[in-house]
């Protein structure tokens, strides 16, 4: 029996290396396939703006808060890598991000990366756009069918 329970729980402790093994690679591929397909950029370029509004607002502070609030918004990276772990756990398996990591390695997948950053930037307001319109003959036909109240 004390065999048993001792094997038990040296596979135990096994199972568990290999798995926080796994989950490092995971959480690397994940950061790889981030930075490459430059999800992490929006955020990393609102940082200035926002340490910018903040001067405004206390300039009486200190070079060493700037200091230390430059050191925490780049803490706050591997933070946000942590926190989405999850979410693409549940999507990709570590072969799955291996692929995409290939596919955004050759040269379509770099100009797909490149370009995507700005398509979206141009697209954003098209959308905005066609939403807009699209809610205002929504609310045009709602009225037409009196369901909306009179104010």
């Amino acid at each position: 029996m004390k065999k048993i329970l001792v094997s038990l729980a040296v596979l135990w402790c096994v199972a568990l290396g290999v798995q926080a093994q796994d989950n490092q690679e995971y959480e690397k591929q994940v950061a790889k396939m981030l930075e490459m397909t430059h999800t992490m950029d929006a955020m990393k370029q609102i940082f200035p703006q926002m340490t910018a509004m903040l001067k405004q607002q206390l300039p009486q502070a200190p070079d060493e808060f700037w200091k230390e609030l430059d050191a925490s918004m780049n803490g706050m990276y591997d933070k946000m890598i942590k926190a989405v772990i999850p979410v693409y756990k549940k999507y990709l398996t570590l072969d799955d991000l291996k692929e995409i990591i290939k596919f955004y390695e050759t040269p379509v997948g770099k100009k797909l990366s490149e370009m995507n950053p700005k398509a979206t930037a141009e697209i954003l307001p098209i959308a905005q756009q066609i939403g807009m319109q699209t809610m205002q003959e929504l609310m045009q036909k709602a009225q037409e069918k009196g369901y909306l109240k009179q104010q």
